[in-house]
């Protein structure tokens, strides 16, 4: 359950990326993803031009040309996306100035790729549950780069902590689990008040505040950005979606050909 200030905090009054009536954003992402909040509201609360891609998944070829023909400006796909699109259409994903990728880790060499071509590219984390965004990390020179991209700092509004298992913060450079908060949080998940109440907890720095559990292993860059390391369970993304394992071994389990999974 989003609430609409998580919506306006996620595209008002920011800095991670330019909104403005100039701009032209194509909504490419299916409109139960969180990801079209971004384009939609991005661009109609600026007076901006939304582009809507029509019904069905594009090709390569077909997105690329998409891109030429629309004067795509500000641009939102999948890292596991951006990697195809950088390596079959580099062309066409140059003439986009402003490339926002996420929702997975973002392939070093493509993103150096990418940025030593003279674009830029920001790297959005967040889960839905914190409306799209809690952090973002703006890349103009191959050198921002290193052994892996940083997910950044905070977008405002918002408010992020690395705490160990009795939710105390952890120093510079130790891992921890990443708890996020602010206007961007979410209600709850619609329905299941006990998922809401293990996800959604009391911030002790805050009072009447609560955090969100990423289930994120992360740890702060001397910087002030942050690095992700890893989940502190079993989940793992494909194309963008949240797979639990767990339930894929308990489906498996239920064939009357298996014995363990």
């Amino acid at each position: 359950g989003v609430p609409h200030r998580a919506v306006s905090r996620l595209v008002l009054g920011t800095d991670f990326a330019h909104f403005g009536p100039e701009e032209v954003w194509l909504q490419l992402a299916p409109i139960s993803f969180d990801a079209s909040t971004l384009e939609v509201w991005g661009a109609l609360l600026h007076g901006a031009k939304l582009v809507v891609y029509p019904a069905g998944t594009p090709s390569l070829e077909e997105l690329g040309r998409k891109l030429e023909s629309s004067g795509v400006t500000s641009l939102w796909l999948t890292a596991a996306l951006f990697e195809q699109m950088q390596a079959r259409q580099p062309k066409a994903l140059a003439s986009v100035r402003q490339l926002l990728a996420g929702g997975d880790a973002l392939p070093v060499s493509r993103v150096k790729e990418r940025l030593a071509a003279g674009g830029t590219l920001i790297n959005g984390y967040g889960p839905t549950e914190n409306t799209t965004f809690s952090s973002t990390y703006r890349m103009e020179k191959p050198e921002e780069v290193g052994a892996s991209v940083s997910i950044g700092r905070p977008v405002r509004n918002t408010v992020a902590y690395v705490l160990d298992g009795g939710m105390r913060p952890v120093p510079v450079g130790v891992p921890g689990e990443l708890y996020v908060g602010g206007d961007g949080l979410a209600v709850g998940y619609v329905g299941r008040p006990e998922l809401t109440a293990e996800r959604f907890v009391p911030s002790p720095y805050g009072e009447g505040e609560r955090l969100y559990r990423t289930g994120d292993v992360v740890r702060w860059l001397r910087s002030g950005a942050l690095e992700f390391l890893g989940r502190a369970d079993t989940q793992v993304k494909v194309r963008g979606y949240r797979i639990e394992l767990g339930e894929v071994e308990a489906a498996l389990a239920q064939h009357s050909g298996v014995n363990e999974a």
